[in-house]
This record gives structure tokens, C-alpha cells and sequence, in this order.
């Protein structure tokens, strides 16, 4: 019940009203990739930002999901390409996956995405508590999804990571033939909220964390920069004026997530990311966590 109660806080958080009050003449129709009904706490943060954004540049806007469930790269080829089923999407940052395209360079979570803790099996904790450098790491092997630029951050740091479709990933820990699975911070303990995890014998490991510079940034379609300009104007302003911050500090699917992680406590590998564009690179460091 209680974290039912926290999904539906997270959902509320993200304002189901997705429509800020302005002048009609400057309204912007907003399609995001679709979701299934288990990502929605997922989603919430990065719609609640967006929600601020827009309405700090004082624009009228609506945002919907797409009719179409799409993975990562279909939807940024969509966005490369002259379809029209999204105009919007929150993503790595990875300058692959740029294209080109209009990106809003402020990091939406300040760069929680790129604090990996592990989802692992929940008999398996011993096993990481003899972990004491990335090369005691390097004997496991861990799981990250296809396509995700995450893996070869890994990589290219030795570490062992397979890649298999996301779902499959969690039935190769519950099953013993991955030993690890390197999430985001604050999508860990999401996830493993979800109905169709709560029967699995999986927990968050306690006391590991890599850490790289990486986060999810908004990426908008090739024919709707007008969009990119509207959400940067109205992020940067909303961080002038401490409204980000404040939503920052009290939404509950970030708050949970910080409460949780133990950040305090854990042995902390800090590991290069050599992906990142020279845009990424220059943003500056007041949007991200220190």
C-alpha cells in the first residue's frame, strides 16, 4: 500500500494537468514515446520538469504519449526523420544519439542517471560485499539493455556487461546468469516498486555505486526547435528563480530514491565517460549534483 501510495504521489507530482496558462498564439502540441502502464512512476519526474519549464517560459502547451510503444531508437530515428508520431524525448544524453537534433542541455535529474547502484539477487549481497576496487568488479558480470550507451561507458572501464532486451535482463538475475544490474539511482527502487517485480527475490545491493557524468536530457525533433528553445528558456529561468530546485527537493520520486540509495554509505567507483559530445561536456555545474 505504501508504495502504491508513493506511485500515485509521483504521477500526482508530475502534474496530470500538463497545461501551463498563457497566450493561445504560443501553444505547443507535445508527443512523448508511449509508456507502458508499469513505467508511468518513471516517467513522472521528467513530465514534471517539463511542466515547469513550460510554464516558466509562459507558454500554453498539451503533452501526450504517442499511440505507438517505441524503444530508444526508434523513437530518436522518428525524431531524426520527418514522422510525426513524437516531437519529444527524454533520454541519456550520448552524442551519437544526437543527429543532429535540437537537445536541451540541462540535465533533468542533475545527473542521477549517471549514479549506477545494482539491482541484484537478494541472496547474492555477500558477494558484492567482497568487492573493494573495479578489478574485485570485473570478476562479476553485469546486464544492461540493447542499445543503451550505458554499456559501453562500462566497457570501455573493462567492466563485464552483456546486453540483452531490458525485460530479459531481470529474469537473467532472478535466474543466477547475470550477476548484476547497473540502474540509474533514481530508477532503481522504482522498478523494483513495480507490480511485476514485487514477486521477484531482487533488491537494490547496498553499498556499491559507480558514478559518470550522464543524465537524461530532452531531445526534440528536427522540425520543432522552437520547442528545444521554449523548454531550455524556461528551464534556465526556472533554476534562476529556485523553482527546479524545489521541485528537485521535494518530488517524491526523487526524494525516495536519494532516501533509499544511502549515498553516504557506499563505496563510490568513479568511471570516465567518453561518449559524451563537447556540448555535453560544457555544461555547466550548477545542473548537476556534486
Amino acid at each position: 500500500m505504501q508504495r502504491r501510495r508513493f506511485v500515485l504521489a509521483a504521477l500526482s507530482a508530475a502534474g496530470v494537468a500538463l497545461r501551463a496558462q498563457s497566450a493561445p498564439a504560443d501553444r505547443f502540441d507535445i508527443v512523448y514515446p508511449h509508456y507502458q502502464p508499469d513505467d508511468r512512476a518513471r516517467a513522472a519526474f521528467p513530465l514534471a520538469v517539463l511542466d515547469l519549464a513550460m510554464k516558466a517560459a509562459g507558454v500554453e502547451y498539451v503533452a501526450r504519449q504517442a499511440d505507438v510503444l517505441m524503444e530508444r531508437g526508434r523513437a530518436l530515428a522518428e525524431l531524426a526523420g520527418h514522422g510525426n508520431a513524437i516531437n519529444l524525448l527524454w533520454t541519456s544524453m550520448d552524442v551519437e544519439a544526437e543527429r543532429g537534433l535540437p537537445v536541451v542541455r540541462i540535465p533533468i535529474n542533475r545527473g542521477l542517471i549517471g549514479y549506477r547502484v545494482f539491482i541484484i539477487r537478494k541472496d547474492r549481497q555477500v558477494d558484492f560485499d567482497r568487492v573493494q576496487s573495479l578489478s574485485d568488479l570485473r570478476t562479476l558480470t553485469g546486464g544492461q539493455g540493447l542499445g543503451w550507451v550505458d554499456t559501453e561507458i562500462m566497457r570501455a572501464a573493462r567492466l563485464n556487461i552483456e546486453t540483452v532486451p531490458y525485460e530479459t535482463v531481470f529474469d537473467m538475475i532472478q535466474g543466477g546468469r547475470l550477476d548484476y544490474f547497473p540502474r540509474g539511482l533514481v530508477e532503481a527502487f522504482a522498478e523494483l516498486d513495480e507490480p511485476r517485480h514485487r514477486e521477484r527475490n531482487l533488491v537494490v545491493e547496498k553499498r556499491l555505486l559507480l558514478k559518470y557524468r550522464s543524465d537524461l536530457i530532452f531531445y526534440v525533433s528536427a522540425e520543432h526547435e522552437s520547442l528545444a528553445r521554449t523548454i531550455n528558456r524556461g528551464l534556465v529561468k526556472a533554476y534562476l528563480d529556485g523553482s527546479y530546485m524545489r521541485l528537485f527537493n521535494a518530488h517524491p520520486y526523487i526524494q525516495d530514491a536519494l532516501a533509499r540509495a544511502d549515498l553516504a554509505n557506499r563505496k563510490v567507483f568513479v568511471l570516465d565517460n567518453p561518449y559524451l559530445s563537447e556540448g555535453d561536456r560544457q555544461i555547466p555545474d550548477r545542473y548537476w549534483m556534486g
